[in-house]
């Protein structure tokens, strides 16, 4: 037993040891983080994108990003700042959030460009959950001809309020001013705890599941979309919204939310075979 700890805890040391964190200016006082792992020569690099509030050590993108390391892509994982320079763990639901989905879609854009100017002429970009999202709605307003495919896991929008978004929808200034005040919202898992602006708040909200839809119908690179079929988060209306979108659905059987145990191989198998028509 002893002996298999160690191996165990030498194959985590090396792993660790691979992957090189690196970082970008994302504005004079906010700096991002990421890791990044080269990869075999010709082989796209992978970028994997965490979910909501979560960072670049979240499963199933850093479990995943394991696996494709170890298959000889190059990876990148970057940990969203969600304002804070150097965030290096998760944001409560009470942490103060001015940040809003257009400062994440510049994010994204400026590690997209990092990689580019590495030498990176063909990039895969794949999101979990709200990362998943975050990754169309960076597609849609800022295409990327070096962005091959992307690979939405568990794609949900983020559920809110309806009284909540309506009453701040109807509040929303249509003239800038002084910062409008902090409200407490529902948002996903934080129920009425989201502390942001209006304007902050509506960013994420507005993604509705007919943003998603519509934004799958324009984007003009491929997609895939993986959902496990015991995922409590996905509701059986909004999967079939999805199926209504003729992207294709790669469903695993008896996966929650985030594939854990077996689930987790299933998902790199899976993910590995559709990265496998991005090699030549």
């Amino acid at each position: 037993m002893r002996e298999i700890l160690l191996i165990l805890a030498l194959c985590v040391v090396v792993a660790a040891a691979r992957a090189d964190a690196v970082e970008i200016k994302i504005s004079p006082a906010l700096v991002g983080v990421a890791d990044y792992r080269n990869g075999k020569p010709g082989f796209p690099v992978v970028v994997l994108l965490h979910g909501f509030l979560q960072t670049r050590n979240a499963p199933p993108m850093s479990r995943l990003a394991d696996a494709l390391s170890d298959a000889g892509y190059p990876v990148l994982v970057p940990t969203l700042s969600l304002g804070v320079s150097r965030r290096n763990k998760s944001l409560s639901c009470e942490a103060v959030h001015k940040h809003t989905l257009q400062d994440d879609q510049k994010e994204i854009s400026q590690w997209v460009n990092w990689l580019v100017n590495r030498g990176h002429q063909k990039i895969i970009m794949i999101g979990h959950s709200s990362g998943a999202k975050d990754i169309l709605a960076y597609l849609s307003a800022m295409p990327n001809a070096m962005v091959k495919r992307i690979i939405l896991v568990s794609v949900t929008p983020l559920e809110v309020d309806a009284g909540q978004y309506r009453e701040a929808r109807a509040a929303k200034p249509l003239m800038p001013g002084p910062l409008p005040p902090l409200r407490r919202f529902t948002m996903a898992y934080c129920k009425n705890n989201y502390v942001a602006t209006a304007p902050a708040y509506l960013s994420y909200a507005d993604w509705t599941g007919d943003s998603i839809v519509s934004a799958l119908g324009r984007i003009r690179v491929p997609v895939n979309i993986v959902l496990g079929s015991k995922d409590q988060v996905i509701s059986p209306a909004w999967q079939a919204q999805l199926t209504k979108s003729r992207v294709p659905i790669t469903l695993i059987e008896n996966a929650g939310h985030f594939f854990d145990g077996e689930h987790e191989f299933e998902l790199n198998d899976r993910v590995a075979e559709m990265l496998k028509k991005e090699l030549h």
